[in-house]
């Protein structure tokens, strides 16, 4: 094991290293490694661990957690033998768990983690607009006001700032489409059943879920594995977290312990992360694009329910008045579906979920997002200019 101790530390050093290189240089990182190098590995193990429904991470967890108790057994009998052998025994075990988290960090680096340090997808979205409004004028280069357009139009998408008014018209936006997928859903007898059955016919449904987003070639992108539920999602739900992808496997894995409202949404959420989009509020406005764009009459309800939530936290904070007026809009069926979900998650609050948000915040940080779990707020700003951009 002392060889594999000083490799695992090597690596380590090495990660560190491509870790802080990366982020200097978002667009190698964009056009080499996410779109050129990352995508391929991320196919090869999503489709390699695709053989059995379960979760190979969910495994590889549980084999962790008993190679602890393993360990912790086999200190206790070396107890019995003196406290020499107990403290030579408990040395070379502590350095073999760090050699081997080590090695695990490398491989999370090398396999996905440098997702982190990708070019803004804010600004990844701006030049495709800005490129396509290129493309459509170039035929009319001589036309003096299409190139004034051009100009002036480009320009006001770079220095365009968000204001009040904007969140305000977003949330009465998202409110009114809110109401009406409610509606369809009703009428349809659409709703979900929160049951394994019927989440794995939705992860079925959504294996191809994003085919139809056309922004950024995201339905360009290939073919991967199904999401995968978790065998202990209600153990899961105790730290708040709702599904985790796993860089060492390829899979998308899926909390069946939440709201039926919200699996859609994180399914697509989870797979978002597995086509190389690291950061969560970047994932959580892809998973919305998803979901709109997606035929199933649930599937849009669940992209526009989360993005409502979202939106209202966001102006709740900035202009209570104005979001206790524009929240009577919402209809009664989308309200009781609020309130569920609240309910729902306030079983689960506690000093678990405390820890693994501060957990969280840490990993969150430690790959460059500075604001940690707070970034989640980010996602409104993408909604903002994908309204701006495209529903206004």
């Amino acid at each position: 094991m002392r060889k594999f101790r000083i490799s695992a530390y090597i690596l380590f050093i090495i990660s560190l290293f491509i870790k802080y290189i990366s982020s200097k240089y978002s667009y190698i990182v964009e056009n080499y490694y996410s779109k050129n190098i990352d995508i391929y590995i991320v196919k090869f193990l999503s489709k390699l661990n695709s053989t059995f429904s379960f979760s190979y991470f969910e495994i590889l967890i549980y084999i962790f957690v008993l190679s602890i108790i393993i360990s912790i057994i086999y200190l206790i009998g070396k107890g019995f033998k003196g406290k020499k052998a107990f403290f030579s025994s408990l040395k070379n075990i502590i350095l073999n768990y760090i050699g081997v988290l080590c090695f695990i960090y490398f491989l999370f680096i090398i396999l996905w983690g440098i997702n982190y340090n990708r070019e803004s997808l804010i600004e990844s979205i701006k030049d495709e607009y800005k490129a396509n409004i290129t493309q459509n004028i170039r035929k009319k280069e001589d036309d003096v006001e299409s190139k004034d357009y051009k100009q002036t139009y480009i320009k006001d998408i770079d220095n365009k700032e968000f204001e009040k008014e904007d969140l305000k018209n977003l949330y009465e936006y998202l409110i009114k489409e809110c109401n009406k997928t409610k509606k369809e859903v009703n009428t349809s007898n659409s709703d979900m059943k929160n049951d394994i059955k019927s989440i794995k016919d939705m992860i079925s449904k959504l294996e191809n879920g994003y085919d139809n987003v056309e922004l950024l070639n995201l339905n360009n992108l290939g073919n991967y594995s199904k999401a995968k539920i978790i065998l202990n999602s209600k153990l899961l739900s105790y730290t708040n977290i709702t599904g985790i992808y796993s860089p060492f496997t390829g899979e998308a894995n899926i909390n069946t312990n939440q709201p039926s409202t919200s699996i859609p949404f994180t399914i697509l959420h989870e797979m978002a992360h597995q086509r190389g989009y690291a950061n969560e509020s970047e994932a959580n406005f892809l998973a919305y694009l998803a979901c709109i764009n997606n035929k199933d009459i649930y599937v849009k309800y669940s992209g526009y329910f989360m993005a409502l939530k979202y939106t209202a936290s966001a102006l709740s904070k900035v202009d209570y008045e104005s979001f206790k007026h524009l929240t009577e809009n919402i209809d009664d069926d989308v309200l009781k579906d609020l309130r569920d979900y609240s309910k729902f998650w306030e079983k689960y609050e506690g000093k678990t979920s405390q820890v693994s948000d501060n957990m969280n915040n840490v990993y969150l940080k430690s790959n460059k997002v500075k604001e940690g779990t707070r970034s989640y707020g980010k996602v409104v700003d993408l909604l903002l200019l994908y309204y701006y951009l495209y529903e206004k």
